[in-house]
């Protein structure tokens, strides 16, 4: 692999020019929220795209996808993924973080954790119960990526009707993860700072 001259060979051009270029050229895939109550009164939402082509193999499969870290359907990366999966023959159901969305307010004193699966299973067995003879990709985006493998481990029935998970970007130790986030090396510690400021917002936002 080779990449392109300038913005190919780094990582802070990459996330800049994906984030204006995002806002622009981003699609607009349609979707119904759906809303489940959690057994301690949380309100769980999720939102479900309908395939738009024909899946390859002629089957009906559905990708469960969990967003990264304070992230829900309406980010940008999420509507390409889903875009792109929705031609090619695949359901989408994409998690939204428990008060990740600004306007969804919390129906209990919790919002997301990084090691809570409720919601993510409740909308899982929501798509099963709907949707009985689908096949399921299950896929996690960073923080969901860990999400989403501790969801499959818990439980072998949270393994049925599952052809495969992929977990994209997965961070694997919070702890040592955060020695290198302190580091003032490559700009890391100003990445810390602006993932630390979002969450602080979230936060101070339903307080």
């Amino acid at each position: 692999y080779i990449p392109p001259l300038i913005w190919g060979k780094s990582g802070h051009i990459q996330t800049a020019l994906y984030g204006k270029m995002g806002r622009v050229r981003s699609p607009h895939p349609y979707g119904l929220r759906k809303y489940l109550t959690m057994p301690d009164g949380a309100t769980a939402t999720f939102d479900l795209f309908e395939p738009q082509s024909e899946h390859c193999i002629g089957e009906d499969v559905t990708m469960v996808i969990c967003p990264g870290i304070a992230n829900h359907s309406e980010k940008q990366y999420i509507r390409t993924f889903v875009d792109y999966a929705q031609k090619n023959g695949y359901r989408c159901a994409v998690l939204n973080h428990l008060g990740a969305l600004p306007n969804i307010e919390l129906t209990s004193p919790r919002m997301f954790t990084y090691g809570c699966t409720w919601e993510f299973g409740a909308m899982v067995n929501y798509i099963k119960k709907t949707y009985p003879q689908t096949q399921l990709v299950v896929v996690g985006f960073s923080l969901g990526g860990n999400i989403v493998c501790k969801y499959l481990g818990e439980s072998q029935a949270n393994q049925e009707q599952v052809l495969c998970c992929v977990s994209v970007c997965q961070g694997y130790s919070a702890l040592r993860a955060q020695e290198t986030f302190m580091q003032w090396d490559q700009c890391r510690r100003f990445y810390n700072f602006l993932m630390a400021d979002n969450m602080k917002k979230i936060i101070l936002s339903h307080r």
